[in-house]
C-alpha cells in the first residue's frame, strides 16, 4: 500500500485535508440560514419526521416509539442517540465537512499524494448529491462520517500495531453499524482484507470490539422484535413488492441512483454517470490482482458492489436509492482516485485529474448556487422522494376533527407535528411492527379496526396501495373529506374518513 508522503510533504498534507474541510464546511453554511419550511421542501424526506419523533418520545420517557404507544426498532440508533437531548430540525453542516475532509484523507493514505487527496476533498464538498442529501436530518452524513473514519484508520494501520488500535479500530466500526446498518456489508470486505493484511489475533480483536459496541442494539432489537435487524428493513421490502419491482427494474433503477451525482433528470446524464460510477467501483477489482491499485480500496470496492447487489436485489426501495448509495457515492472519488494514483503516474495523468476534478467542481457549483441562495429552486435530487411533507401535515391536520386517530404510510411529518391528543398511526410498518405484519399478510382491514383509525392520509398511490392489502371479503371505505393545497411533486395528500368494515362476505 502507498505510503502517506512525510517530512516536507506532511505540512502540506495537513493543509489539504484541512483546506478541503474547510471548503465542504462554507459550502454548507448557507443551510443553516434557511427556514425549517425550506429545509423540509429541499432536504428532509418523511422519514426524518420519524427520527424525530422517535428521539422526542425517548425524552419524554416514553421509550422508542413513533406515535407513544408502538414499540419500534425502525431506526438507526447512534443518530436518535445524538438527537435525544434536542429533537428539532437542523440541518448540520459539520458532518458532512467532517465526511469530506476523512474521504480526503482516506485518499491520501491509500495514494500518498496530496493531489488525489484535494481532488477527492473537492468532489466531496461541492457536489449536490453530497450537499443536499447529506444534511436531511437523517443519519445519512453521521453514517458517511463514521465509516469513512474506519477506512482511514484501517488504512494508516501497519502490520504488529499495539493492540490497543485494533480495539480502536473495532470501536468505530461498531459505531458505523449503529449509525447505519448496512456498513456491516460495506465494511465486511474490508475486514476479511485486515485478517490477510494486518494478521487474525488484531483483525480478531477489532471484530469482537465490534460486536460488543453493536450488542445492545441487537439485544434491544430482539427483545422488541425478535429479529436481530431493524424492522423498518423488511418493512420497506414489503412495500417494494407490494408495488410489483422486481429484481430485474430494481438492478435497472439502481444503475440509474448511482448516477445520482449527476443531478439531472432520471433518464437525461443519470445512465452515463451511473455507468461511470459502476466503472469505478468494478476496476478497482481487476486493476488489484496487478498491483495497480491499493487492496484496501478493492476490498472497499467490493464492498460497495455488495451494498449496491443488496439494496437493488434484495430491498427493492427504489425511491430510497439515493439515500442508500451515499456511502457508495461517498467512496467513489477514492476508489477513482487509488486507481490513478495507484502507481506514480506521469505528468499528464495528474494534469487530467485535476482537469477533472475542476470539471466536476465548476459543474457542482454551477448546480448548487441557485438552491444555496434561494431555497425556493427546483430541487436537484433525480431520484428523491418529493419533500414539503411538513408544510403538507400543517397544512391538513387542523382539517382533523377532534377525537380523531389519523392512519397514512407516509406518517412522519403527521406525527411529529399533530397536535397533543391526536395520535397517528403509521401503516406502512416501517416504525410499526403489527402494521407491517397486517400489510404483508393481506390483515389490513382487521389492524385498522383494532387501531381505531378514524381517518386516513396519504397519495393516490398509497391509497391504493393500502386497499389491496384488505382483508379477504372485507370492506374499507374511504371518503375524501380534504385535499391538500401543498403539491408535492406530481403528488397531493388527501384525507379520507375511514369505515371498515370487516366481516367476511360470502
Amino acid at each position: 500500500m502507498p505510503q502517506p508522503r512525510v517530512g516536507a510533504r506532511a505540512v502540506p498534507a495537513g493543509a489539504v485535508l484541512a483546506a478541503v474541510t474547510l471548503a465542504a464546511l462554507i459550502l454548507r453554511l448557507p443551510l443553516l440560514l434557511w427556514g425549517a419550511d425550506a429545509l423540509d421542501r429541499q432536504v428532509f424526506p418523511d422519514d426524518t419526521y420519524y427520527v424525530l419523533s422517535i428521539a422526542r418520545n425517548i425524552a419524554a420517557g416514553l421509550g422508542p416509539t413513533a406515535d407513544g404507544t408502538v414499540p419500534t426498532t425502525g431506526f438507526q440508533p447512534l443518530i436518535v442517540a445524538l438527537l435525544v437531548p434536542i429533537f428539532r430540525l437542523t440541518a448540520d453542516p459539520v458532518l458532512p465537512a467532517l465526511a469530506a475532509g476523512l474521504a480526503a484523507r482516506l485518499a491520501l493514505a491509500l495514494t500518498g499524494s496530496c493531489l488525489a487527496a484535494a481532488g477527492v476533498g473537492l468532489v466531496l464538498a461541492t457536489g449536490p448529491v453530497f450537499a443536499l442529501t447529506h444534511p436531511n436530518g437523517l443519519e445519512t452524513a453521521l453514517a458517511a462520517a463514521a465509516l469513512l473514519a474506519t477506512a482511514v484508520v484501517l488504512a494508516e494501520t501497519r502490520p504488529g500495531a499495539p493492540m490497543r488500535r485494533f480495539f480502536g479500530i473495532g470501536g468505530l466500526a461498531g459505531l458505523a453499524v449503529l449509525a447505519r446498518v448496512d456498513a456491516a456489508v460495506l465494511l465486511a470486505p474490508a475486514g476479511i482484507w485486515a485478517v490477510r493484511a494486518l494478521g487474525w489475533r488484531g483483525a480478531g480483536r477489532a471484530a469482537l470490539t465490534a460486536f460488543a459496541v453493536i450488542a445492545p442494539w441487537v439485544g434491544v432489537c430482539l427483545w422488541l422484535t425478535g429479529n436481530p435487524l431493524p424492522e423498518s428493513g423488511v418493512a420497506v421490502a414489503t412495500l417494494a413488492a407490494a408495488d410489483g419491482f422486481d429484481g430485474w427494474m430494481t438492478f435497472t433503477m439502481g444503475v440509474l441512483a448511482l448516477g445520482g451525482v449527476w443531478p439531472d433528470a432520471v433518464f437525461g446524464w443519470a445512465p452515463m454517470a451511473g455507468i461511470a460510477v459502476a466503472a469505478a467501483i468494478l476496476l478497482p477489482l481487476l486493476a488489484v490482482r496487478r498491483g495497480h491499485c491499493a487492496p484496501l480500496a478493492a476490498a472497499l470496492a467490493l464492498g460497495c458492489l455488495a451494498l449496491f447487489l443488496a439494496y437493488t436485489l434484495g430491498l427493492g426501495a427504489v425511491w430510497f436509492f439515493e439515500r442508500y448509495f451515499s456511502p457508495i457515492h461517498c467512496l467513489v472519488p477514492v476508489l477513482a482516485a487509488a486507481l490513478v494514483f495507484g502507481r506514480s503516474p506521469p505528468l499528464a495523468v495528474r494534469v487530467l485529474w485535476g482537469l477533472a476534478v475542476l470539471a466536476l467542481c465548476g459543474f457542482g457549483l454551477w448546480r448548487l448556487a441557485p438552491v444555496l441562495s434561494d431555497p425556493g429552486t427546483e430541487r436537484l435530487h433525480a431520484f428523491a422522494p418529493p419533500s414539503g411533507y411538513g408544510e403538507m401535515a400543517r397544512d391538513l391536520l387542523p382539517e382533523l376533527p377532534p377525537g380523531a386517530t389519523l392512519g397514512a404510510l407516509q406518517s412522519g411529518a403527521l406525527g411529529y407535528f399533530a397536535p397533543p391528543g391526536l395520535r397517528v398511526v403509521n401503516l406502512d410498518g416501517v416504525v410499526n411492527g403489527p402494521a407491517a405484519a397486517a400489510l404483508r399478510e393481506g390483515r389490513v382491514c382487521t389492524y385498522l379496526k383494532a387501531a381505531g383509525i378514524t381517518h386516513f392520509a396519504d397519495w393516490d398511490l398509497n391509497r391504493a396501495l393500502l386497499l389491496r392489502r384488505v382483508d379477504p371479503g372485507a370492506a374499507v371505505v374511504l371518503d375524501p373529506l380534504y385535499r391538500s393545497a401543498v403539491a408535492q411533486g406530481r403528488h397531493r395528500v388527501t384525507l379520507y374518513s375511514v369505515t371498515a368494515d370487516c366481516t367476511p362476505r360470502p
